[in-house]
């Protein structure tokens, strides 16, 4: 959950706390330059009630939550300001215009996505992957139809991913799987208890773990041996089709295989080929534009 959305659900919160965290919504940027000793004094009380109200939200005190907390206003202040990511289009919108907005979500999605992509995080996930021995996807949700197509990439060029539709076989696999192996598991809002306990099996026994999930703190983050973060801007029920979910996990898996591809680029390009023309050997097309160069 972002801390925007703890601060002003206040769920659990004091008389006190609800006061401080009305403060620090309203002061937002300003917390900037000021100290927990500043603020306990604007607000008559003593440092120590906002060092407790900061590890209450899950940091080791003051300073942590402050960085957190301004790297959240800047993710949030970009992108998606002309268009809303849970209603994109309107009720009078034509054909046309419709298609319009959906390719300005496309956009923004994208760039959202981008500006949540760490480098290091990034490097060491595409390591991870290309020495793992298996790969197993899972999700609950529609992504998992989209991790197919990353299988499928993967696939034609040695690499063994497997994707599991049954959570209790995707347990067992985590359970028993070899230690070469490396988990990748899709969650948009990281709370699934299914996952979650599949996520405390590979903990357990040291098995990778990749989370792609939304940005902001939740339970499956704390397994995650390394996270890549989706677009976090749809309501988990109260959106028009999960665009922006759906869309960011095709482009973090496509971004995940096109490195991987480029990690050994002639001898994967061989195997591509070589597994495609041995399979769909009487594909053809009339079309010039689709035409190989050999045709």
């Amino acid at each position: 959950m972002l801390i925007n959305e703890i601060l002003r659900t206040k769920e659990g919160f004091s008389p006190l706390e609800v006061t401080l965290a009305d403060y620090l919504l309203e002061h937002s940027q300003a917390i900037k330059k000021q100290s927990a000793r500043y603020i306990a004094k604007k607000l008559f009380t003593a440092p120590s009630t906002i060092v407790r109200l900061c590890q209450k939200i899950g940091y080791q005190g003051y300073n942590e939550f402050r960085e957190a907390y301004l790297q959240e206003q800047v993710y949030l202040s970009k992108h998606f300001d002309r268009i809303d990511p849970n209603n994109p289009f309107d009720f009078q919108d034509k054909n046309m215009v419709i298609a319009n907005k959906m390719g300005s979500l496309y956009h923004e999605v994208i760039e959202d996505v981008l500006t949540l992509l760490d480098h290091d995080q990034l490097q060491a996930t595409i390591h991870l992957l290309g020495e793992a021995d298996f790969i197993y996807i899972f999700s609950l949700g529609v992504q998992l139809d989209i991790a197919q197509t990353f299988k499928d990439k993967m696939l034609k060029i040695g690499k063994n991913v497997i994707t599991e539709e049954k959570a209790d076989e995707m347990f067992y696999r985590s359970k028993y799987c070899d230690q070469k192996s490396v988990f990748v598991l899709i969650s948009y809002s990281g709370e699934t208890e299914t996952l979650l306990r599949i996520a405390k099996q590979l903990k357990k026994r040291h098995i990778p773990l990749l989370a792609i999930t939304t940005y902001g703190e939740n339970s499956l983050f704390q397994y995650a041996d390394f996270i890549l973060y989706v677009s976090s801007r749809e309501k988990l029920i109260d959106n028009l089709g999960s665009f922006s979910m759906n869309l960011s996990v095709l482009f973090l898996l496509d971004i995940l295989y096109a490195n991987l591809f480029n990690e050994d680029r002639e001898n994967h390009y061989q195997k591509r080929v070589d597994a495609s023309k041995s399979f769909e050997q009487y594909r053809t097309t009339h079309n010039s534009l689709l035409k190989d160069g050999n045709e």
